[in-house]
């Protein structure tokens, strides 16, 4: 891997998965350099997990303010040229950022690469706690999924902030601005499913997302109206 990676954490109260996140990044067939946790004022014992990774993976510390800022900080805090997300309960497949990068390479333009995706149950997840069930082999453009080049994070700019839908409304921004995506035909990376995801305790019945997709969808119709214009 000849650009360097960093990879980018946000986590709060997550010492039952963490250490497992975190694992399957440093075994990752070619590395990252750097890792930035984002300790999101939690009060177990996340930031001390975290910690051991080192020197590997940096820890910041700061009272809670919700996983926008704290991915804002995150990515303010690396100064690689690629920049990963991993969400602290997802984990990634071992050849995830080498098969990544690979595709980058071969593919001109490009400026974002996402896998498939295989979903998992937590074992600990309740039957009525409100998950559904896995689904695998999906493309989707999720954060953990993502691999991107910085001049993409500069243009769309921070993270706004929101309980739930800061990732589809930010990476919405990115499809609105034309930002050319490839999608690894592998599933490279897992995601847990489970009662805590924020999903589902911020869930709002799908309202954010419904005026998400309202949003953009006038964005990229002013779009095409300023561009049939000139």
């Amino acid at each position: 891997m000849t650009e360097l990676v960093g990879v980018v954490m946000a986590a709060r109260n997550a010492e039952r998965f963490i250490g497992e996140a975190l694992e399957s990044i440093v075994t990752q067939t070619v590395p990252p350099s750097t890792v930035v946790v984002v300790d999101d004022g939690s009060t177990d014992a996340t930031a001390e997990i975290a910690a051991r990774f080192a020197p590997l993976v940096r820890v910041l510390r700061r009272p809670h303010a919700g996983i926008s800022p704290s991915r804002n900080l995150g990515i303010a805090s690396v100064d690689t040229p690629l920049v990963a997300f991993l969400d602290a309960d997802d984990l990634w497949l071992p050849t995830k950022l080498e098969r990544q990068h690979d595709a980058l390479g071969d593919e001109p333009g490009t400026s974002a690469v996402f896998c498939l995706v295989d979903e998992f149950l937590d074992v600990s997840a309740r039957d009525d706690s409100g998950v559904r069930a896995p689904m695998t082999s999906q493309p989707a453009p999720l954060s953990s999924a993502a691999f991107l080049r910085r001049e993409v994070i500069e243009r769309l700019g921070p993270f706004r902030e929101s309980g739930v839908g800061d990732w589809v409304e930010w990476w919405g921004r990115a499809r609105g601005m034309g930002v050319r995506e490839h999608v690894v035909p592998e599933v490279l990376m897992r995601r847990r499913i489970h009662g805590a995801n924020n999903s589902v305790v911020y869930s709002d019945g799908g309202h954010t997302f419904i005026g998400i997709a309202r949003e953009h969808l006038r964005e990229i119709r002013r779009r095409s109206s300023a561009s049939d214009a000139t």
